[in-house]
């Protein structure tokens, strides 16, 4: 495991090569002080055991999976428990060793993994990269993957936010730009509809304090307007945006750490549900994502 660090004076960030993590993310708050604002663990060896895959890229299938799949008509049997596969399970990329590639370019480095055919129980082979930059107050997060048989993909960072360490994320305010959430079974599996968020817990169209309210929802972002999501800590001052071209936004905020995590991504059980956006991808064809985060301070 390496440990590798991007800085252009506004931001500085470091990185792991296993899951290749986003482990650190400092940034000056409103009263000059630098501070981490990721939710991560205190050393990179303690990443070897995290279950909650804190920081880590996740493919080749971000979400949840109701076994089987269906591939071009054809029903695939997947790595699963109790019917569902989170996160790609034992075979998922945020516990692999990702090749760094070094770039010439300031402020970016490249991880690249191959996944290979039978991983999980998809098909095809996978060569996939993730591109990380600093750009001003943006962190923008590039990934590009190929294949050489038709098979599913939908990446994701894992990255839990607290933009005050000596905060919970009770007090931070949430603005999500969204309509709709997913329905979901018991089993968090989406069963292919779409509910409105007016007048439920779900509304955060107009910013308000996250409170005692958890999350582990799928908001629908589409059509995309650009920014989809916006983070507040008045203690600190820092504002965080979210940009993507996913049209689904995961909001997690779990009940053991206080952090908020936004998965930018297509929708789970997509392979499943003809109505979603298509998550597969074809020989000859790239996969491409872009999510960018972006900080300002506010006084």
């Amino acid at each position: 495991m390496e440990t590798f660090t991007l800085n252009n004076g506004i931001l500085k960030a470091v990185f792991l090569s296993y899951g290749a993590i986003l482990h650190e993310l400092w940034i000056k708050n409103k009263n000059g002080s630098t501070i981490n604002i990721i939710k991560g663990l205190q050393k990179p060896e303690d990443y070897l055991n995290d279950s909650w895959s804190r920081g880590a890229i996740i493919g080749r299938y971000a979400g949840r999976l109701e076994n089987p799949i269906i591939i071009e008509e054809k029903s695939i049997s997947i790595e699963n428990n109790q019917g569902v596969l989170l996160h790609s399970g034992q075979s998922g990329w945020n516990t692999k060793e990702w090749e760094v590639i070094h770039d010439k370019k300031p402020n970016s480095i490249r991880f690249k993994y191959r996944c290979n055919e039978g991983n999980s129980g998809f098909p095809g082979n996978i060569e996939a990269e993730i591109n990380y930059r600093l750009k001003d107050n943006r962190i923008c997060l590039d990934y590009f993957a190929t294949t050489d048989a038709p098979t599913h993909i939908n990446l994701t960072n894992h990255a839990y936010f607290n933009l005050n360490k000596e905060s919970t994320i009770n007090n931070h305010e949430l603005k999500i730009f969204s309509d709709e959430i997913l329905e979901l079974k018991k089993n968090q599996i989406p069963t292919g509809k779409k509910i409105s968020v007016k007048n439920s817990k779900y509304d955060y169209n107009d910013r308000r304090v996250i409170g005692k309210n958890r999350l582990d929802d799928y908001f629908v972002i589409y059509p995309l307007k650009g920014e989809v999501g916006n983070l507040y800590q008045a203690d600190s001052g820092i504002e965080m945006k979210i940009f993507t071209d996913q049209p689904g936004l995961v909001v997690f905020t779990p009940l053991h750490f206080d952090g908020i995590c936004f998965e930018t991504q297509k929708f789970s059980n997509t392979p499943n549900i003809s109505s979603f956006p298509s998550t597969l991808v074809r020989p000859g064809k790239k996969y491409i994502q872009r999510t960018q985060f972006e900080f300002n301070l506010k006084t």
